[in-house]
């Protein structure tokens, strides 16, 4: 019974023992910290700085867009001015024909129509025969390597009076340097208007036939 006494007396002191060292630790832990001297932490930075290469800039100057000028005006068109040259031309022909005496032809010979218009005759016995030229203006646009080696192939149909009725651009020959040349069907650059438009101007001394003044068919050549 004693014993058993005297063994809880000895854990109840180990018990305290225990506490007051604990006690004691975390005292001298406080102090410890609390007396610690104070010091001025100053890091060392050591590293190398690598020289930068300098960049100059110049001043830069401020520009302003100027407004753009005016767009310049549309050119004027000038009136063409016709600047065909008319040419007046008398043959003579030095034939001494007696009509009279050319042998009569059957009716019908030819292809002239009847009736109250004249007729036209294909092959009359003496042609139309020119007693005016008027020559075709050349446009300034006709480029350079057409010039002088085109040639329209005009067809007039002559009346009774010598003046052309009718014309007709039957063929157009561009001609090459070797003397050849290759048919065309149409050109370009108002040449065949201005052949026309001359062509009109021109004045023949009527065909005859049977010593009479009839229609009649000629061809002439332009060349440019």
């Amino acid at each position: 019974m004693q014993n058993q006494q005297n063994r809880r007396l000895t854990d109840h002191s180990y018990r305290h023992l225990i506490l007051f060292a604990i006690a004691v630790v975390q005292l001298l832990f406080i102090l410890l910290i609390r007396l610690w001297p104070e010091s001025d932490y100053q890091p060392s930075l050591v590293f190398e700085v690598v020289e930068q290469e300098i960049v100059i800039l110049d001043d830069i100057q401020i520009t302003r867009q100027q407004t753009s000028p005016p767009p310049p005006p549309r050119p004027q068109i000038p009136n063409p001015v016709p600047d065909d040259e008319i040419i007046e031309i008398e043959i003579e022909f030095d034939v001494d024909l007696n009509l009279p005496d050319l042998p009569l032809l059957d009716p019908g010979f030819g292809s002239g129509i009847t009736g109250t218009e004249a007729r036209v005759v294909r092959n009359p016995q003496i042609p139309p025969t020119v007693v005016r030229i008027v020559e075709a203006s050349a446009p300034e646009e006709v480029p350079e390597d057409i010039k002088g080696k085109l040639e329209m192939i005009v067809n007039f149909l002559v009346d009774e009076n010598g003046e052309v009725e009718e014309v007709t651009i039957m063929e157009i020959r561009l001609y090459n340097d070797d003397g050849t040349f290759e048919g065309l069907h149409f050109v370009q650059y108002g040449l065949m208007d201005a052949v026309l438009t001359a062509a009109m101007q021109w004045r023949f001394r009527p065909a005859r036939q049977d010593g009479e003044r009839v229609k009649a068919y000629t061809r002439q050549r332009f060349n440019y």
